[in-house]
């Protein structure tokens, strides 16, 4: 393959071709590479092996045969025609292993006879376009061949696996290499969160008579420490020796104490050193993204690409938080000239990975030019991520931020009880990177006023501060990124696909909210990939396949060992695939593993178990030699069976709210067919019966029909004052619609995935904007503890 140098100038008709992914792309390059080179896309994936078991080839060496896709064909088309006037074949796709992979496909589908060569950058400006074209080099089959490696096995478990999870579980459901065990992460938190114990406990503040506001929390009492919630496990348990402070105990001290002073007795002093953030790597940048600016992870995703493709950042998938040389010497003038030559440390900071697998050779995610500050022509989201980035990486050439923390200890007694109360407070001297974050960030450190030890100190009011507990939040999309992150579950260009592909299948989200629930489904599959297919959804097995594909890249392994293995020999510490598909399709009965034992019947004993689909087939090897397939297939959606009826489960809920009590309400209420009792605002008004009891239906609009009123006979007359709900009462401060509805559990008022009952339909029809925000201002009552 050609390395040959730039040409000063080529004639129209032999003018090197330039191929890049994005047409998105196209004009920034060919404004920087001029007439002399012709710019065209292949618009990404423009061929891919079937979508079949046949895509692998396993018989023929695990063969990949790729083929192009309808849209494809008319891209390689155009793009011959471009190459029959073209003096060679530059391709300039993306600097990743997929990148590589399209370019190795592009010249095997083009099959040029002029010279080819491969080029890469981190961004699309003119010092790093150039550079590239002066250091061409040739296709990396290392690169191309560990793209495969993941191709195929991704393909395999997919292809191999999911047709499993038909007969055994529920038609129409999938297996993923890196989906299913993202999935066990979610699965396992909302399991955690089912088994969690809550405990109610207190705290106490004094409330200082100062010039300034000081708060001074108690710690201990008679030298035992006050539990905290980071003294009280899952289960409930108060470590040893902290103990609860309850209520009643919490208001007999306060009684105690009321009027009593509080003495210094200590105040020490230590120093305070906070460190610039790291630039971006792909996982970091897509957490802040999601959590600062709200916004998911496809779009997220979608506004990277763009500033990338606009020549503004550099490549928005990385592992790597490093600066190349040039990007640091950069970062660190920018500062120099806001904030003067003192605000850079000696020696520019290093940020090496703590990721085994991390790239090195790869940037961290940065601006091309740190001199713009507020790139014209940009959205309001476009310009908010842009800035992200930017602050982050100049912010990582500054000072750390450091100054003096005090901690003040205050005791005080009463009725032979001895109490330590303790206040802390940070003087920042040296803000460092802070510079450019204290508009920002909602952590800024708050100073203490001077104490002596000795003094005595009024108190103006001791509050005491109720608690309980809390379960382990469910994951957000960017925190489900840095847990993938930390397991090593795929890579960077996979955690925005694993995560549509998991919300397509398998989580929902209430309005309004961001946390992923796993549906019934998504409990099924885990609970039988957890039994059956223990390596799939083991974490280590899935760093191990990763490493595995890396020692691809590095010349230390290869394509047909890393997918033999994994496929069809296994090693000492795992089962092969295929040993494993066989063992789970000849032994795993689905009958004998219901989703979940909801409990007996208090009158018949009868077991209630959920179950994932309506029908199972188990194929023994008779059936497999006699019949190819894999049985016949469930289907149908989560249901549990009583007395002969099966009774329907939405998938989308809950699974601690599938209880004794939810299966009785449903088995209890009366089976009534849907009848039309008449019209309102010319929509057709139906009662119904559905998983959660009767309610009405109109148009689009379904409301729970009142205990009070039978299914059976209720008339238009009757439900007619239900047609105003849902109801809009307003907005609140942030602009968040206020609703009143009628739901599973009665009347109750809605705002962003907050509910809280209203007790009866007369109050819902009256209830007021301001009457609603004061109680959803309210704590969440329970329904009991789990």
């Amino acid at each position: 393959m050609a390395t040959s140098k730039r040409k000063s100038k080529e004639t129209s008709a032999t003018r090197p071709l330039v191929i890049v992914e994005s047409p998105n792309k196209v004009k920034t390059i060919s404004k920087i590479l001029g007439e002399d080179f012709v710019v065209r896309a292949s618009v990404g994936h423009f061929a891919d092996i079937p979508a079949t078991k046949k895509g692998v080839e396993i018989e023929n060496d695990f063969a990949l045969s790729y083929a192009l896709t309808k849209k494809g064909a008319d891209v390689i088309d155009g793009l011959r025609k471009d190459l029959a006037n073209a003096s060679e074949l530059i391709l300039a796709t993306d600097a990743d292993r997929e990148g590589e992979m399209i370019a190795y496909l592009l010249d095997f589908f083009l099959k040029p006879t002029i010279p080819v060569s491969r080029i890469e950058f981190r961004s699309i400006t003119k010092k790093e376009v150039l550079a590239a074209l002066d250091n061409r080099r040739q296709i990396n089959m290392e690169l191309v061949e560990a793209a495969r490696a993941r191709r195929a096995l991704d393909h395999l478990v997919g292809f191999q696996v999911s047709p499993v999870l038909w007969s055994k579980v529920r038609q129409n459901l999938s297996a993923g290499r890196v989906q299913s065990p993202a999935l066990r992460l979610i699965v396992e938190r909302e399991m955690d969160r089912i088994k969690f114990v809550e405990v109610e406990y207190c705290g106490v503040d004094a409330r200082l008579e100062m010039t300034a506001e000081v708060t001074a929390g108690l710690r201990t009492i008679n030298t035992v420490p006050v539990a905290t919630s980071k003294d009280i496990d899952e289960a409930g348990v108060v470590a040893a020796p902290a103990e609860l402070l309850l209520v009643p105990a919490a208001q007999e001290l306060v009684a105690r104490l009321s009027g009593v002073p509080l003495t210094v007795a200590d105040s020490k002093n230590s120093k305070y050193t906070r460190k610039p953030y790291w630039p971006y790597t792909t996982s970091t940048l897509l957490q802040d993204i999601l959590s600062r600016l709200h916004l998911n992870s496809n779009a997220a995703s979608s506004i990277l690409n763009q500033l990338y493709e606009k020549g503004l950042i550099s490549y928005p998938r990385t592992d790597s938080a490093q600066l190349a040389p040039w990007t640091t010497e950069a970062a660190r003038e920018q500062v120099i000239a806001m904030f003067g030559p003192n605000a850079v440390p000696e020696t520019a900071p290093r940020f090496p990975s703590k990721k085994r697998s991390a790239q090195e050779a790869h940037e961290a995610i940065r601006p091309s030019d740190f001199g713009k500050r507020k790139p014209a022509g940009l959205t309001a989201q476009q310009l908010a991520v842009y800035e992200l980035i930017w602050r982050r990486t100049v912010a990582s050439q500054m000072l750390p931020a450091s100054g003096t923390t005090v901690t003040v200890t205050f005791t005080a007694s009463a009725e032979k009880n001895d109490y330590v109360f303790t206040a802390a407070g940070t003087t920042i001297t040296e803000p460092g990177f802070r510079r450019l974050y204290s508009a920002v960030d909602d952590d800024e450190p708050t100073p203490l006023a001077t104490f002596t030890v000795g003094d005595t100190v009024q108190v103006r009011e001791l509050v005491i501060n109720e608690h309980i507990t809390k379960p382990p939040a469910r994951f957000t999309e960017s925190s489900l990124i840095k847990a993938l992150e930390a397991e090593e579950i795929g890579r960077p260009s996979t955690y925005v696909p694993i995560i549509s592909s998991l919300r397509n299948e398998y989580v929902w989200s209430k309005q309004g909210d961001q946390a992923l629930i796993p549906t019934v489904s998504a409990v099924a599959v885990c609970n039988f990939l957890n039994s059956e297919f223990k390596n799939l959804m083991n974490y280590k097995f899935t760093r191990q396949m990763e490493d595995r594909l890396d020692a691809v890249v590095e010349g230390a392994d290869t394509y047909l060992n890393v997918v033999r293995n994994f496929y069809e020999v296994g090693d000492a510490t795992w089962s092969s695939l295929k040993a494993t598909i066989d063992a789970a399709l000849d032994t795993y009965k689905p009958e004998d593993h219901p989703v979940k034992h909801i409990g007996l019947h208090p009158e018949t004993g009868e077991s209630i178990d959920l179950r994932a689909g309506k029908s199972f087939a188990v194929r023994t090897k008779q059936q497999k030699s006699a019949k190819k397939g894999r049985g016949a297939r469930s289907s149908g959606s989560p249901y549990f069976k009583y007395a002969g009826r099966n009774f329907s489960v939405p998938d989308a809920m809950e699974f601690g709210d599938i209880t004794l009590d939810f299966a009785l309400a449903l088995i209890n209420t009366p089976r009534v067919e849907n009848r039309v009792i008449g019209e309102f605002n010319g929509e057709q008004v139906e009662v119904r019966t559905g998983p959660f009891g009767p309610y009405i239906a109109r148009g689009k609009v379904n409301v729970s029909l009142p205990k009070e009123l039978d299914p059976a006979t209720v008339t238009m007359e009757e439900v007619l004052p239900l047609m105003q709900f849902p109801r809009s009462l307003g907005t609140d401060v942030d602009g968040e619609e206020v609703l009143v509805k009628l739901g599973q559990y009665g009347p109750h008022v809605s705002k962003a995935g907050e509910n809280r009952s209203v007790g009866s339909l007369e109050i819902a029809q009256s209830i007021t904007l301001a009457e609603a925000l004061e109680l959803l201002s309210r704590p969440k009552k329970r329904r009991g503890k789990r």
